[in-house]
């Protein structure tokens, strides 16, 4: 009978031990590190969940442009992705669509049009686009 019962805790423990070690394992198979960090294109079709939120914090703003056919928009944010914190997610769908969003906020228009691009990016954007100051100074 307590040989039973020493087997038995010996089993207990043994089971406990080794699943420490288990979900330690399992945690670091699970996560991987190319997600962790910011991708290093500044225009992409996917951030994570995480990508997305590890970006605002580090002060970039992000843009969700979907589009029917290369437009001035588009040609507009891709050369600003060339020189400021943005990271530019480009999607082709049926129709126009754009969303920005940053630690200021977020907004979204539909059907936008370069002029309307710019004033969104103005009030969203952590580090403004040269196009903001000159119209203040208008």
């Amino acid at each position: 009978m307590k040989v039973e019962r020493r087997i038995i805790c010996l089993l207990l423990i043994l089971v406990m031990f080794l699943s420490t070690f288990a979900y330690s394992l399992t945690q670091k198979l699970g996560s991987s590190k190319e997600e962790e960090s910011l991708p290093a294109e500044k225009i992409v079709s996917f951030l994570s969940e995480k990508q997305r939120a590890l970006a605002i914090s580090n002060g970039f703003t992000i843009i969700y442009l979907n589009y029917t056919s290369h437009n001035e928009v588009k040609a507009y944010l891709e050369e600003l992705g060339k020189t400021y914190r943005i990271y530019l997610i480009e999607n082709f769908a049926d129709e126009n669509s754009l969303k920005v969003e940053s630690l200021k906020g977020s907004r979204e228009i539909k059907n936008p049009t370069l002029n309307q691009t710019i004033n969104l990016l103005c009030q969203i954007m952590i580090e403004r686009p040269l196009e903001c100051i000159m119209r203040e100074i208008e």
